[in-house]
């Protein structure tokens, strides 16, 4: 499984000794991104905020196809959170026009690497535009196998149980019959496998109203390393990170 991605990198490189200390018998099933530090990678290098945006996106493609490479089956991406329309009106059209032009750039990289696209999120509310591209590319990659993506767009934890407790009512089932399996099915992430481990670049300590429900017992695994910059060498030492520990779910 492996030879897949050690053949990107030449032998003696870092990323080959990371590689090489991978047990691709114990890589997680699902791991999410908390894609953060874009605006501040930008002031650090005197450029405009967008260019950490452009910057971040390359990020996320580089380590879509390394997941994809590697064996894992999720990965679920913090795009844009339900708070970010706050930002400066400016800011949040560069991100909208930038997803759609990335999705219009990427069936490729979905084809190539056979890999399923996923939308969570109220999408409701973005642009039309917008709205009718998610639902094309999401279609045309519902056959890929290799790697569901889970872009959580317009995404905040608490509206999503919200949502799906309000479902529940709406379906006429009875209080003494929900349970955990119930909630899951009416989540946006329902058909997924909670997380394993969750990543968060830029140093931030916090979860952000990010699958607050699903990550129960995700191991979290916090870098200083701002987003733009998180490449293949930092997912790969998250990910021996996580082989480290010790998962219990409550037991001894």
């Amino acid at each position: 499984m492996l030879d897949h991605i050690l053949a990107l990198y030449p032998p003696q490189s870092e990323e080959t000794a990371l590689i090489n200390r991978i047990d691709e018998k114990r890589l997680p099933t699902h791991v999410a991104i908390i894609m953060d530090g874009n605006g501040r990678w930008a002031i650090q290098k005197n450029l405009k905020r967008n260019a950490g945006h452009s910057a971040g996106a390359e990020a996320a493609r580089e380590i879509t196809e390394i997941a994809a490479r590697l064996g894992i089956k999720y990965l679920t991406l913090f795009m844009f959170s339900s708070e970010n329309w706050q930002r400066p009106v400016s800011e949040v059209q560069f991100l909208l026009d930038m997803f759609y032009k990335n999705l219009i750039e990427q069936h490729e990289l979905l084809a190539k690497n056979d890999i399923k696209l996923k939308i969570i999120g109220d999408t409701g509310k973005l642009p039309g535009k917008l709205q009718e591209k998610l639902r094309e590319v999401e279609k045309s990659s519902q056959t890929n196998q290799r790697l569901q993506v889970n872009l959580a767009l317009n995404y905040g934890s608490r509206p999503e149980i919200v949502r799906a407790i309000r479902q529940i009512i709406g379906a006429g089932i009875p209080a003494d019959k929900v349970d955990e399996a119930t909630l899951g099915k009416f989540l946006y992430t329902a058909g997924c496998p909670d997380p394993d481990l969750l990543i968060r670049t830029s140093g931030e300590m916090r979860i952000s109203n990010f699958l607050l429900y699903q990550i129960a017992y995700s191991e979290l695994y916090f870098t200083p390393i701002l987003w733009p910059d998180f490449r293949a060498k930092e997912f790969f030492r998250a990910i021996i990170d996580f082989q480290g520990r010790e998962r219990r779910f409550g037991s001894i």
